[in-house]
C-alpha cells in the first residue's frame, strides 16, 4: 500500500486514507464522466464519498466490537481494497475474536437494511436519489455478505478460524481459512475471466490469493 494520509479523528478515532484510494476513486470517476460527461462525474463522486464512508462505518464496527470488550482502537485507515481498524490490544478468546470480526460485516449489511427500508417509499425508487440509495444499499449488502465468506483475510475467515480453534490447533485453523481465502481469490480471477472484467474483480482476486498465500506459509512454519 501507499503512505496514509491523516485526516484527524472521526468519532474520536483517527482516521487515515492510504494513497492507493483515490486510484479506485478515479476508476469511478471516470466512469461517471465517459458515461454521463460532468452529471455522471458528479453522480459517481456522491456515490464514492458514501460508499468510503460505508467502509468507514464498517471498520467503526469492528472497534465497536473492540470496544465492548475493552479495547481501544488507535485509528482506521481506508485503502483501495477496503480498509482495516487497528486495535490497542488483542481479544480474549475465540468468542471475542468472532464478534468483533462479525461486527464489521453487521454494520454493512444493518445499512444495507436501513436502506431497503427508505427505498419502499412508493416515489423513492423512481428518482435521482432512490438509485444512489439503491446503489449503496446494494454496495453495502454486498459488501456486508462478501465479508462474512470464511476465508483469510475476510471477516469470515477470521470468524471461522476462531471457532475452529475450539476443535483443533491455531496453526491447523489458519491453514484451512488460508486455503479458503485462497480459493475465493481464485473464485473472483475466474469470475473476472468469463465476464472479461479485467479491472477490480480480478485485482481483488489476485489481491486475496497473495495475502492468503501469506497467511498459509506463516501457518505452516508455527506448526513445527
Amino acid at each position: 500500500m501507499g503512505t496514509p494520509v491523516n485526516l484527524g479523528k472521526v468519532f474520536g478515532v483517527y482516521l487515515r486514507v492510504d494513497v492507493t484510494l483515490f486510484l479506485f476513486a478515479a476508476f469511478f470517476l471516470l466512469n461517471g464522466l465517459q458515461r454521463s460527461g460532468l452529471q455522471g462525474l458528479l453522480s459517481e463522486a456522491t456515490f464514492v464519498v458514501l460508499l468510503f464512508f460505508c467502509v468507514y462505518l464498517h471498520e467503526m464496527g469492528h472497534a465497536a466490537g473492540a470496544y465492548l470488550f475493552g479495547i481501544r482502537t488507535l485509528d482506521v485507515t481506508l485503502t483501495f481494497f477496503g480498509g482495516y481498524a487497528r486495535l490497542a490490544g488483542v481479544p480474549r478468546g475465540s468468542l471475542q475474536e468472532a464478534v468483533i470480526a462479525f461486527a464489521g460485516p453487521a454494520a454493512n449489511l444493518l445499512i444495507a437494511a436501513l436502506l431497503y427500508m427508505w427505498l419502499q417509499n412508493p416515489d423513492a425508487e423512481f428518482s435521482t436519489d432512490g438509485f444512489l440509495i439503491w446503489r449503496l444499499m446494494m454496495a453495502n449488502f454486498i459488501l456486508g455478505a462478501f465479508n462474512l465468506l470464511p476465508g483469510y483475510p475476510l471477516d469470515g475467515g477470521t470468524i471461522t478460524r476462531a471457532v475452529l480453534t475450539n476443535f483443533m490447533p491455531r496453526p491447523r485453523a489458519r491453514l484451512i481459512v488460508g486455503y479458503i481465502g485462497g480459493a475465493v481469490g481464485f473464485g473472483l480471477v475466474a469470475l473476472a475471466l468469463q465476464t472479461r472484467d479485467f479491472s477490480l474483480t480480478m485485482l481483488l482476486g489476485f489481491y486475496l490469493i497473495y495475502l492468503a498465500s501469506i497467511e498459509i506459509q506463516a501457518a505452516r512454519s508455527s506448526r513445527f
